[in-house]
C-alpha cells in the first residue's frame, strides 16, 4: 500500500479519498490502490475546499476545518488504514459517522492501540495521525 501511495505522490497526485474500501488485492497478494477518480494534481491550484470526499473515519481532520487536501491528508488516511490492518475493524466503528465524530477527530481523538503490534509499527501510525499535517511522515520516508 506504501509503495502505490509512493507511486502516486511522485506523479504528484493526491488521492483525496484513501481508505480499504479503495485497497484490491491481485495475484499473489498483491494490493493496489484504486478509485483515482476525485484524485487531483498536488500542484493545482483550484481545488474547492468546501468540498470533502471521503470517508470521516479516514479523512484528516484538517479537512473538516476547510483546508485542501494534500499528500498529508493522504498519510493520514494511510495511518487508519494501518490501524485497520493491525486491528481487523475499520476507524470508529462502534460510532455513528457524524458531525460528533468529525469534533472529536479534530480535537485529537484517535482509535485506541489495543494490540501488542510491533512498537515501530505503532510510533509509525501515530505519525501518520498527528494532528499537524507537517510533522506527518512524508511518503518517502515510511
Amino acid at each position: 500500500i506504501a509503495i502505490g501511495l509512493g507511486q502516486i505522490h511522485k506523479l504528484n497526485i493526491i488521492h483525496r479519498d484513501l481508505h480499504s474500501g479503495n485497497i484490491f488485492t491481485g495475484k499473489y497478494d498483491s494490493m493496489f490502490i484504486g478509485d483515482l477518480g476525485i484524485s487531483k494534481s498536488a500542484t493545482e491550484s483550484t481545488d474547492n475546499t468546501n468540498e470533502n470526499y471521503g470517508i470521516i473515519p479516514y479523512m484528516a481532520p484538517e479537512i473538516f476545518q476547510g483546508q485542501k487536501y494534500t499528500e498529508a491528508s493522504d498519510i493520514y488516511s494511510f495511518g487508519m488504514i494501518m490501524w485497520e490492518l493491525m486491528t481487523g475493524r475499520r476507524p470508529f466503528w462502534d460510532r455513528n459517522h457524524d458531525t460528533e465524530l468529525i469534533i472529536d477527530i479534530c480535537d485529537g481523538l484517535r482509535p485506541p492501540i489495543v494490540t501488542n503490534a510491533p512498537e515501530g509499527y505503532i510510533e509509525l501510525m501515530e505519525e501518520c495521525w498527528h494532528l499537524d499535517p507537517s510533522k506527518r511522515p512524508l511518503i518517502t520516508d515510511i
